[in-house]
């Protein structure tokens, strides 16, 4: 087994995410993979959804 570095990018709705956006964020980078770190990078405030840029391992 090997772990691989990918980079992802996901979407997510900041009206779902109320309280805890870091956990929300995390959770649902969990999903991917392990986050290595990750960075907010844009917020479109009509639609209320935020862009995650991320760095993860996968088992391969």
């Amino acid at each position: 087994m090997a772990l691989v570095t990918q980079f992802i990018t996901l979407e997510i709705s900041l009206v779902d995410a109320q309280g805890d956006l870091v956990a929300w964020v995390e959770a649902a980078l969990a999903e991917q993979g392990y986050p290595l770190r990750w960075a907010i990078t844009h917020v479109d405030p009509g639609s209320r959804m935020a862009t995650v840029e991320a760095v993860v391992t996968v088992q391969s």
